[in-house]
């Protein structure tokens, strides 16, 4: 198989967008601790990462396809463990960022 050099530029390209964000994913999974994931910038990468996907299909090039369409893979699993985070947090809070101090002029038991 005959490979031209910016093929072969793409390819290592597509690896090594890869490869940032797989220590990511399995953080995430691992301990699914998301608290400093932005969930703002994932939903802006998976918008642009689709526009890529389409891009390579338009254009038939088989790296931008490939790397787009797995990096919007590996963002999808990170974007959706953010939600899934973000939900069980706001509903395990009991006060739901309220204080646990007596309201004023609460009597407050003293003790000795």
């Amino acid at each position: 198989m005959d490979m031209s050099l910016s093929t072969l530029i793409g390819t290592a390209a597509g690896c090594i967008g890869l490869y940032s964000l797989v220590p990511q994913v399995m953080k995430c999974c691992r301990s699914g601790e998301t608290a400093a994931i932005s969930l703002r910038m994932f939903a802006v990468r998976i918008l642009g990462l689709v526009l890529w996907t389409v891009y390579g299909f338009a254009l038939g090039s088989l790296p931008v396809l490939v790397f787009s369409a797995l990096g919007l893979v590996l963002s999808s699993v990170i974007l959706v463990l953010k939600v899934r985070g973000t939900r069980s947090k706001s509903t395990d809070e009991p006060c739901h960022g309220k204080s646990q101090r007596p309201a004023v002029g609460t009597p407050v038991a003293a003790s000795r």
